[in-house]
């Protein structure tokens, strides 16, 4: 009986002590080694896309307008306009001169249509 005592405190001795020593089971490490890898692999969280708001300035290159009484053409340099509505445009005054005589001349600020529906005729410039 006494030998069977002491090999149960032997016995209980060696765990504590393997425990203590950190010796525990190759279960737990290849937990914490998927654990690791799990967190590497995982996918990276995704920003929310933003919404973009359509700018109301429009940007409206140089462009040249025929001048028939006078021959030749108005060049209106490039400006920015303001956008009203999707058929109207805030347009600042503008100074253009003809290409042909050197005449400049000057056209009031207004509410005018998309740059890219204007014609010729719908002219930034007096006749």
């Amino acid at each position: 009986m006494m030998t069977r005592l002491a090999a149960g405190h032997v016995l209980a001795g060696g765990l504590l002590l393997l425990a203590q020593l950190g010796g525990g089971s190759h279960f737990n490490s290849a937990v914490a080694v998927d654990d690791i890898e799990r967190s590497v692999t995982r996918p990276v969280p995704q920003v929310p896309a933003t919404s973009v708001e359509r700018s109301l300035d429009a940007w409206v290159p140089d462009r040249s307008v025929p001048d028939p009484v006078r021959g030749g053409a108005f060049v209106v340099p490039g400006h920015w306009e303001r956008r009203l509505s999707d058929g109207e445009y805030y347009v600042p005054p503008s100074t253009a001169c003809n290409s042909a005589t050197g005449e400049c001349a000057t056209a009031p600020a207004g509410v005018r249509p998309p740059p890219s529906m204007r014609t010729p005729y719908d002219t930034d410039m007096p006749s």
